[in-house]
């Protein structure tokens, strides 16, 4: 592992253990085992207590991590009760599948099914299993794998995005982001004890999106895609998700890492190049957003998820693909993400920055901002910074 010249762990961890988890861990578990996960600016509750397959799972990653890092029985029970709710009370023992959310008690306020929420179940549950060791999440895991295989497929070698709660879908173009987070999942699935078997599944998907998605000349992703899987132009609503780009990229040297083969490196690589040249901002620091298919910039906008998937990615591939050009750019990261992201009144990290670089004043939580993105970057500075015993 390459050294990471001047950039401190203990930022990230203090950050991680102090600052941004306790923030989740006071306010989201209920006696229920549903996590709340809708805040405002000031980390005030909003509305219900109701939550969505994503939010619950990622919360449950979250609290895994916070295990890990602290040894708090808190996070373990969080992730107990977590994921006991999740495995059952989403359930759809009718029809099959997950629902999309629910309240405390288990009644249904949205029962589409939706490919990129049972995605984030394997992974929640995944992760719950290898924190906990408990064999029934690991089961359960296995089963919204099947229901994603055998029920979302769409006969063309990708998934539908979004279904009725019968399983008909409901949209006209293809998507890759639920199948982004579907390699995600199985990797984690891959890695609990018993469950190996997993990390083929996790190629096999890999291997769709490289053989059939990827742009052969310059390594980019799109993001939207036609009934066939060719990417939608302009005119079609067609664009690039540059804070995907580093995404992937790091999955997959995350999977080369695990073993899965170094062909995903060369890949990786021109992902990660795709990202830095169509998102990196030389003048102010952090990303860009979104990209047109020509890849001119469609926003000046800056979202917090894409800066931590950029900084993931940068470190991850450093320390570990000996790419010390990518050191500056990673600091500066962290540099603009430490001035322009974070709230020091009240904590948490704000959504996004617009084009001036001043942050707006925006809920803290939300069914998609549970800070998940933070919490895995995080996690992996602190693995790829900490020195080795």
């Amino acid at each position: 592992m390459t050294p990471l010249g001047g950039l401190d762990p203990s930022w990230f961890r203090t950050h991680l253990a102090s600052e941004l988890l306790p923030l989740w861990l006071e306010r989201a578990p209920t006696p229920s085992g549903l996590f709340r996960c809708r805040f405002d600016s000031r980390w005030k509750p909003l509305g219900d207590d109701s939550g969505t397959l994503v939010s619950q799972s990622r919360l449950i990653y979250n609290f895994c991590r916070g295990h890990e890092l602290t040894g708090e029985p808190r996070y373990l029970e969080a992730v107990e009760s977590g994921a006991s709710f999740l495995a059952d009370r989403f359930r759809d023992r009718e029809r099959g599948g997950w629902f999309w959310s629910v309240k405390p008690d288990g009644s249904v306020i949205d029962d589409k099914k939706d490919s990129y929420g049972h995605a984030f179940a394997i992974f929640g549950l995944a992760h719950a299993a290898a924190t906990t060791g408990r064999e029934d999440f690991a089961a359960a895991a296995e089963e919204v794998w099947e229901v994603i295989r055998t029920r979302f497929a769409d006969g063309r070698g990708g998934i539908w995005r979004r279904t009725s709660r019968d399983f008909v879908p409901r949209e006209d173009h293809r998507t890759q982001n639920p199948i982004m987070h579907l390699f995600e999942a199985m990797l984690a699935l891959g890695d609990v004890p018993g469950r190996e078997g997993a990390h083929a599944d996790a190629l096999d998907v890999a291997r769709f999106v490289l053989g059939r998605l990827v742009r052969p000349g310059d390594g980019s992703l799109p993001e939207l895609y036609d009934e066939e899987w060719r990417e939608l132009p302009a005119d079609r609503r067609g664009w690039i998700n540059i804070g995907h780009q580093f995404e992937w990229a790091y999955l997959l040297s995350a999977a080369a890492e695990r073993g899965l083969g170094d062909e995903l490196l060369e890949p990786a690589g021109r992902l990660l190049s795709a990202g830095l040249r169509l998102g990196l901002d030389t003048d102010e620091g952090g990303t860009f957003c979104r990209a047109a298919p020509d890849g001119s910039l469609l926003s000046r906008r800056k979202g917090w998820w894409e800066q931590c998937e950029m900084i993931r990615a940068l470190l991850h591939f450093a320390a570990l693909r000996d790419r010390q050009d990518l050191l500056e750019p990673a600091a500066e990261a962290v540099r603009f993400v430490r001035e322009r992201f974070l709230d020091e009144e009240v904590g948490g990290w704000f959504a996004k920055v617009g084009p001036d670089c001043a942050p707006d004043a925006q809920d803290k939580g939300g069914p998609f901002k549970v800070d998940y993105h933070n919490v895995g970057m995080c996690a992996e500075a602190i693995r790829l910074l900490t020195p080795e015993d």
